[in-house]
């Protein structure tokens, strides 16, 4: 019974996880298209005694949170799509720099993202995944204690049982 009890909260815990992480990016302005946020799954799996938690996501979104710095430009085109997605236009009139095309502000962007990684990253000094793990740790060491005593006081509860003459005897 406890068992199961802690599959369904396991399980319920996925679901509210899941909804804090895409609050997370939704909060940092990390979303252009939605993709990452549409793909954060939680899966709960059991292999006889043990049961996990699994958190997936696109490759990317682990990407962003450990701020790893391309190896190699990234693609001007995708950045095109953001700027797009966005509503970034080049007002030429009002710059002062000597830039011509909007693919020339994704190339800067793109040299910009190899050279120093995500700005979600830099502007909050722990990735957005990290992040909402470690305020969770903290928020479940916090109620452990008192879910483990109500845990124990339940069991001690269904331990002791009446019998139809009022008697109590002790179940095992």
């Amino acid at each position: 019974m406890a068992n199961n009890n802690f599959k369904k909260r396991l399980a319920s815990y996925g679901g509210a996880l899941t909804t804090k992480l895409k609050q997370s990016l939704l909060n940092r302005k990390n979303v252009a298209f939605g993709n990452l946020i549409k793909s954060i799954k939680s899966k709960v799996t059991h292999k006889g005694d043990v049961s996990s938690l699994n958190i997936s996501m696109m490759n990317y979104g682990w990407f962003i949170n450990k701020n790893y710095k391309p190896s190699k430009l990234p693609p001007v085109d995708l950045i095109l799509a953001w700027m797009d997605k966005k509503g970034i236009k080049m007002n030429r009139s009002k710059s002062k720099y000597k830039l011509r095309t909007r693919k020339q502000v994704a190339y800067l962007i793109a040299r910009k993202i190899q050279q120093e990684g995500f700005a979600t990253y830099n502007k909050h000094g722990i990735g957005w995944f990290d992040l909402v793990i470690q305020q969770e740790l903290k928020r479940l060491r916090n109620n452990v204690a008192m879910d483990l005593f109500n845990e124990v006081q339940s069991m001690t509860i269904n331990t002791f049982s009446k019998t139809g003459d009022g008697k109590i005897f002790k179940r095992y």
